[in-house]
């Protein structure tokens, strides 16, 4: 075999309904090119980015579902604009919570990235690598200072959006926001804004209430908020979400 050669991986997905799975992935604009009812049930479907296969598993729970796969694309903010518009269309609104659900995009150190996760909980990391040349795009959530709070928010930051683990993210804040420390106000806001989005991701409104009226107890400069302008334009979205 020479290092020329190359192929293409197909993920092999399990859900409970196919035609759950079918309703969802053509919502979002994927092509359906196959279907087995025996001598079991099966289904492709096709997207310009990807191809995915799925079976069925009857005894597949969504919230404990390990079945991932990263989706390298060329344009990641064309892709989520898309497939944002389409759910939208489908559900007259973009299901941020739940199952299915979309993330928002997110600059993480490697990638430019957003989660899509659908009805069987199975999870695609859809991504833009950053090119050599490029500048470091790090979502300005994420500042470098050695200090405890920094660096519970930088893990929280990349369990919400590179792990897609909400749970996890807001055990990390919960707990450094019990300890008795001096932050940044920016930061803090930016922390606020984190743990409410969080807290949207795991259907729980009371808590996001209660995090968005704490940044707005905060008292900020106009170069202050100039520096958080990512973090207010996520707080306007979940202000939305929440109404």
């Amino acid at each position: 075999m020479t290092t020329t050669q190359s192929g293409v991986a197909i993920p092999i997905f399990p859900c409970k309904s196919i035609d759950e799975q079918l309703d969802f992935y053509q919502a979002l604009g994927f092509e359906l090119t196959y279907r087995q009812a025996r001598p079991n049930l099966y289904a492709c479907v096709r997207h310009p980015v990807v191809e995915l296969h799925f079976f069925v598993l009857k005894q597949l729970e969504p919230a404990n579902s390990y079945s991932m796969c990263y989706v390298s694309v060329s344009d990641v903010d064309a892709v989520h604009k898309n497939f944002c518009e389409n759910l939208k269309k489908a559900y007259r609104k973009i299901p941020v919570k739940g199952y299915p659900r979309i993330t928002k995009l997110n600059n993480l150190a490697e990638d430019r990235r957003f989660n899509l996760i659908d009805p069987a909980g199975n999870r695609l990391l859809i991504g833009q690598k950053h090119t050599a040349s490029e500048p470091s795009r790090v979502d300005s959530y994420v500042v470098v200072h050695p200090s405890r709070f920094v660096n519970a928010f930088e893990t929280a930051y990349r369990l919400a959006y590179a792990k897609d683990d909400p749970a996890g993210a807001a055990r990390v804040l919960d707990l450094v926001f019990a300890k008795d420390e001096e932050v940044p106000v920016t930061l803090l806001y930016k922390a606020y804004v984190l743990r409410a989005d969080i807290a949207v991701a795991m259907d729980d409104p009371n808590a996001a209430a209660t995090y968005i009226r704490r940044t707005e107890s905060l008292s900020m400069s106009v170069q202050e908020l100039e520096e958080a302008a990512e973090a207010t334009e996520r707080l306007n979205e979940l202000r939305t979400t929440l109404e």
